[in-house]
């Protein structure tokens, strides 16, 4: 117990030495923040609804408008359809009446179709079957022409006035009962004489004068000088005058030049440039039996004019080799829809071969034509060599590069 006492003691003694060894420094005291007013907080608001912009679209952009497709206009044109009293005769039938048919059947397929199709009627169609010098075709042959696809018919030759004036006013009966779109160069009556003749095709009007370099020597009465339209410089240029602002393209007919000559004249030359100074865009010649060249004239603005100076016969029964070989006149041009030419887009001449033999007369292409239908020609009996060589080399001769063929279906 003593012990214990003791131990107690030294336990005290010990913590009185140590609580004495502790510093007297004050303990440091914190700062007290200063009391902040109180903020009332604001009452939460509702989160504004979003306004959802509806989605735009994009306005699409518009496609160019395509420029309009131009208008394209096929014209064709053949020579002399100079009817012979012997190529009648080969088209009678043996019940009455005629049948022309067979003549153009080998070349229908390049003149249907066309927007024009012009013919250059070299006899009148009075109802007979007449021999040269006074020449006269069968009615019939009209029927003929309109079923081969010509459209437009070119009454002023030298052989207009072979029957007189009543044998041309049959024949301008005749044609006019067909279904022509325009009779050129002869008229009814004195006012039809002083009519615009224009034809509207697709829109594009075109225009057409036609004018005779005579009437082998027979003369109009006095009152019906209005009758045919023959050339006098004056009044071709008067007439250019009045039908040039009134149509989108002139045709011209010329009924002119030298027999038998594959050159033009000089008159010629001077007369297609005064068509070319009036307006004419296309002359197409006719009369000398025989081709001549295509050619291109310009007058001081820059307008051109094409000029076939003879598309040659059509059909005939002459003996001369070169009348054989004939020639149909393709030109394809387009126009814009206000009626302007945008582009001659081809022209060229097509050359045919007209072919007789044994009281039959027919055309063909002279790509489709053969020495074997040469050998056989009627032709062989007047003038030789008759081939294909001569008619090749004539062809070149005359049309050069201008020589073109027909190979296809129309558009």
């Amino acid at each position: 117990m003593h012990h214990k006492r003791i131990q107690f003691l030294v336990v005290f003694l010990l913590c009185l030495i140590l609580a004495g060894c502790g510093t007297n420094q004050p303990q440091a005291v914190l700062p007290q923040e200063p009391d902040l007013p109180q903020v009332e907080q604001p009452e939460p608001q509702p989160e504004p609804e979003q306004i959802v912009e509806p989605e735009i679209t994009p306005e699409p952009i518009p496609e160019p408008e395509p420029e309009p497709e131009p208008i394209s206009i096929r014209i064709t044109a053949a020579g002399d359809n100079l009817l012979h009293n012997t190529v009648s005769f080969a088209c009678a039938l043996p019940e009455g009446g005629y049948d022309f048919h067979p003549v153009y059947e080998n070349i229908k397929k390049i003149i249907e179709g066309s927007d024009i199709a012009f013919i250059n009627q070299e006899v009148m169609l009075t109802g007979e079957a007449s021999a040269y010098p006074n020449l006269a075709a069968p009615t019939e042959n009209a029927d003929a022409l309109i079923d081969a696809g010509f459209n437009v018919i070119n009454l002023a030759t030298n052989h207009t006035l072979d029957k007189g004036v009543s044998g041309l006013e049959t024949c301008l009966e005749t044609v006019h009962a067909r279904p022509f779109d325009a009779v050129l160069g002869a008229f009814r009556t004195e006012e039809e004489s002083t009519q615009l003749c224009i034809l509207e095709k697709q829109g594009i009007r075109f225009g057409f004068l036609s004018y005779t370099y005579g009437l082998n020597g027979y003369r109009l009465p006095s009152d019906k000088q209005w009758k045919i339209a023959l050339i006098d410089e004056t009044k071709i240029q008067n007439d250019l005058a009045a039908i040039r602002p009134e149509c989108d393209y002139l045709i011209v007919s010329m009924h002119w030049g030298n027999e038998y000559q594959t050159t033009e004249s000089s008159y010629q030359n001077e007369l297609a440039q005064l068509l070319c100074d009036g307006g004419a865009d296309l002359i197409i010649g006719t009369h000398p039996h025989v081709l001549q060249p295509m050619k291109w004239l310009e007058r001081e603005d820059g307008h051109k004019t094409l000029c076939a100076y003879s598309l040659g016969n059509f059909v005939s029964n002459q003996h001369k080799r070169a009348t054989m070989l004939g020639g149909i006149l393709e030109v394809e041009l387009l126009f814009e829809e206000d009626g302007s030419l945008k582009e001659i887009a081809s022209a060229g001449v097509i050359p045919t071969v007209t072919h007789y033999k044994k009281g039959h007369y027919t055309i063909y292409q002279l790509t489709e034509y053969t020495d074997e239908l040469a050998a056989e020609h009627g032709m062989q009996g007047y003038e030789t060599p008759f081939n294909m060589t001569y008619l090749a080399e004539l062809s070149n001769k005359i049309l050069g590069e201008n020589a073109i063929t027909w190979e296809g279906e129309h558009d």
